[in-house]
């Protein structure tokens, strides 16, 4: 059973694996504390549409941190 992930900022429940791969990439793999989408986009001052255009990329390119 993977272990449920919850963002730090805002206290959303149940991070996707997307999300968690985003926050890995973007900020660092080794990071502990992770933001939802929202909170990430608000925090690298980005939409939540231009992270969605990054997961996308990440996945054509094949990055396996995401789904």
């Amino acid at each position: 059973m993977a272990k449920r992930v919850d963002c730090f900022i805002c206290g959303r429940e149940n991070l996707s694996r997307n999300e968690i791969g985003l926050n890995k990439k973007l900020i660092g793999r080794n990071i502990e504390k992770l933001h939802c989408m929202q909170c990430l986009a608000d925090y690298l001052e980005l939409s939540t549409e231009d992270l969605a255009d990054r997961i996308q990329e990440f996945k054509d390119a094949g990055c396996v941190l995401f789904e």
